[in-house]
């Protein structure tokens, strides 16, 4: 199927969670049909085995010792993902985040690859400030939920006030937070306007605001699509904290 006959709307995703009784086996069958190197089923079913490992997540107390059971888990996926797809991954900056110091991470977003990407390349411990979707497919919300993500419903002024107070109380108690500020996924060159709750979070809560530039993942899954083109150069460089 040739790029310019596939979606390029992230609705899609939507309609495929939402449509779905089962929602990841929508999605792998969704990839299947589309992805004729079968990467991205591949990398999905990475994704299913996770749930070997999800009984000690479950049963482990909250804490130090969980957080860093649950980030490893989605970093080791991460990196066996990115191999899979033989993303060359280039990471620039790392050393401008401090170890063990709260950040919000704010990062522009256009690619489902993107969130792989990141958790290949952050130098720290950060959970995402995520879709409200991702609670409808159980292994991905299970992880996401463990690691402490925020969960955002779009299109509800009191789902969005929500969020926006458990961002503040997440980020001072010393969890860091990654943000796509502009809210979606963006196709093209550039940046579009930043919703600026999320943000104000940061100033509330008295965190530096680290600014993340993505380079080249809109090339490894373009956005609507369900396939996965190897071989591409990713760039993730780390700004100065603000």
């Amino acid at each position: 199927m040739s790029d310019a006959l596939l979606e390029t709307d992230e609705d899609r995703y939507k309609d495929i969670v939402v449509g779905s009784k089962i929602p990841a086996i929508a999605l792998l069958n969704e990839s299947i049909k589309e992805d004729r190197l079968l990467l991205l089923p591949r990398a999905l079913r990475l994704c299913l085995r996770t749930i070997n490992r999800m009984p000690r997540a479950l049963f482990m107390n909250p804490g130090p010792d969980r957080d860093s059971y649950v980030y490893h888990t989605l970093e080791d996926c991460s990196r066996r993902i990115c191999h899979l797809a033989q993303i060359r991954l280039e990471v620039r900056g790392q050393e401008r985040v401090e170890p063990g110091r709260t950040y919000l991470f704010a990062v522009n977003h256009s690619s489902p690859a993107d969130i792989p990407v990141l958790y290949a390349a952050f130098p720290t411990q950060a959970a995402f400030v995520a879709n409200g979707l991702f609670r409808k497919v159980p292994v991905f919300s299970f992880w996401m939920q463990k690691s402490g993500a925020v969960f955002l419903d779009k299109g509800s002024e009191a789902a969005a006030l929500a969020v926006f107070r458990t961002m503040i109380r997440r980020l001072k108690k010393g969890r860091s937070l990654i943000l796509f500020p502009e809210g979606h996924m963006h196709k093209g060159d550039g940046l579009e306007e930043f919703k600026r709750g999320g943000l104000h979070a940061a100033v509330l809560a008295g965190v530096p605001i680290v600014p993340v530039c993505l380079y080249g993942t809109a090339e490894v899954i373009p956005i609507g699509s369900m396939h996965i083109r190897p071989r591409k150069h990713v760039t993730v460089d780390f700004g100065e904290p603000i």
